[in-house]
């Protein structure tokens, strides 16, 4: 195949992908606050406390993915839904473009095809509306820029690191994970040369630091590096789902992925390098661990498992079968039918009613409600991006956005109703998610003869406090 021909092939089939995985509804409770601040950033003004909360309104924001919101809310004025879901689907176009242009670097079309066609599997669970998309482009780009200094043995391309590295980290906190991957690469050759020599190595060690230097153009500084120090002691406050270790059946393709490159990868001892062992088993140790770092291993060992396959092509594996293979694998892996994903796309749903209906809204702007409010944890964004600055809420799921203390009150005070009375004393009204009950979203803790019921679709309830402010709703 020509490889203009080749070119358009790929592009078109990247586009068609990345179309289906963006173009579709999702439930991501995040979304509103990211569009939220976006909105404040583009009024003029980095946010650097908790302003859309009423428990904690000073509460410092060491970090924040100011770039990401601020694009996704123009993304939003210039097409509304339809403009987020086109940004996340360029997002995952360009980063699926990235890892194959790194498995090309060393490898031949059909077998980067056929790693390329798994890799679609690992990422599409986490293709969400949400600045860790930047991370998906940030790692695909630090592979690509690997493969080439291995390719021309010379450090040379990786100081277009540090540009990268510059603008992810007003992108994405995961930013110093890319950093990480330098530096690993970069120290692995120092250590046992395989494709930079010494003094190559020592130039990339250099390149590297200054990446990690590059960490702090941004408008919070050293704040990037307190912020990610201080993610890991989430799962000591709060069981979060994105930070639970990966499981079957939904990641089954990142399980079959790490199966296959740890496969290749052993099958040809003898080019086994010392940076891949460590960096493959990095990226994978870590999406074992945190189920919303699964992409990595597709992203930054997509070129180590290419190169084993082109190994095996010219030792007389067809790489057509191999892409068959990969096809045939793909019905197996994909936690839903391709088919069922190209028949759920469409635009718009980025707040889907389901979880967030615009009659609740409709109803509190009728009704006058506003001020301090008691909400579900998952309905916090919605709220700030929809009803701010007339309504400020009690919580939600930007963990660091509030002391750990106030999430373990809420949660001690879900086991004693006395507790939770006095939790919400200073509200008058709640929003409470039904689709999703848990200690975190109230369900069940307003007691009747206290409160009254006044809207309630089957997916969010508003109750007011019989003698509050609005106790007129119930008479």
């Amino acid at each position: 195949m020509r490889k203009s021909a080749e070119q358009i092939l790929i592009a078109l089939a990247i586009l068609a992908a990345s179309t289906i995985v963006s173009f579709r509804s999702v439930y991501e409770p995040d979304l509103g606050w990211h569009l939220a601040q976006g909105r404040e950033n583009f009024s003029g003004h980095i946010v650097r406390a908790n302003i859309f909360s009423f428990t904690y309104p000073d509460y410092r924001q060491r970090y924040t993915t100011w770039l990401a919101d601020t694009s996704a809310y123009v993304a939003w004025r210039i097409a509304g839904d339809a403009g987020i879901q086109t940004l996340v689907a360029a997002a995952v176009a360009l980063s699926f473009a990235l890892v194959y242009a790194a498995c090309r670097v060393q490898s031949a079309a059909l077998p980067s095809v056929a790693v390329l066609v798994l890799a679609f599997f690992v990422l599409e669970p986490r293709v969400i509306p949400r600045p860790h998309l930047a991370s998906f482009l940030g790692f695909a780009a630090c592979s690509w820029l690997i493969q080439w200094a291995i390719a021309t043995r010379s450090a040379r391309p990786l100081i277009w690191a540090i540009p990268v590295v510059a603008a992810w980290s007003n992108l994405h906190g995961e930013a110093i994970l890319g950093v990480i991957v330098l530096s690993l690469f970069a120290a692995c050759e120092l250590a046992r040369p395989s494709s930079l020599t010494r003094h190559e190595a020592r130039r990339s060690l250099v390149i590297a630091a200054a990446s990690a230097a590059a960490l702090l153009v941004n408008p919070y500084g050293w704040g990037l590096v307190q912020y990610m120090y201080e993610n890991i002691s989430v799962p000591s406050v709060l069981s979060i789902a994105e930070l639970r270790p990966a499981y079957l059946p939904v990641y089954r393709a990142f399980f079959a992925f790490a199966a296959l490159a740890a496969i290749a990868l052993v099958s040809l001892p003898r080019t086994l390098t010392l940076w891949e062992i460590v960096v493959a088993v990095l990226v994978a140790a870590l999406g074992f661990r945190f189920l919303r770092l699964t992409p990595l291993i597709a992203l930054v060992a997509a070129p180590m498992v290419a190169i084993r396959l082109t190994a095996w092509q010219l030792r007389g594996i067809d790489g057509r079968a191999m892409i068959a293979a990969a096809v045939v694998a793909a019905v197996f892996v994909s936690r839903m039918p391709v088919t069922a994903m190209v028949r759920t796309v469409h635009v718009g749903g980025v707040h889907p009613d389901v979880y967030f209906p615009r009659a609740a809204l409709d109803f509190m702007r009728a009704n006058g409600l506003k001020g301090p409010v008691f909400n579900s944890h998952n309905l916090g964004g919605w709220l700030a991006w929809t009803m701010y600055p007339d309504v400020r809420v009690f919580q939600d799921s930007r963990l660091q956005a509030y002391p750990s203390e106030h999430f373990r009150a809420i949660l001690e005070a879900s086991r004693s109703q006395p507790a939770w009375n006095a939790l919400v004393s200073g509200v008058d009204w709640a929003v409470v998610s039904l689709p999703r009950p848990n200690a975190l979203s109230g369900v069940g803790r307003f007691p009747p003869d206290t409160w009254a019921s006044v809207y309630d679709d089957g997916s969010v309830e508003i109750l007011v406090r019989r003698t509050g402010e609005y106790g007129r709703l119930v008479r």
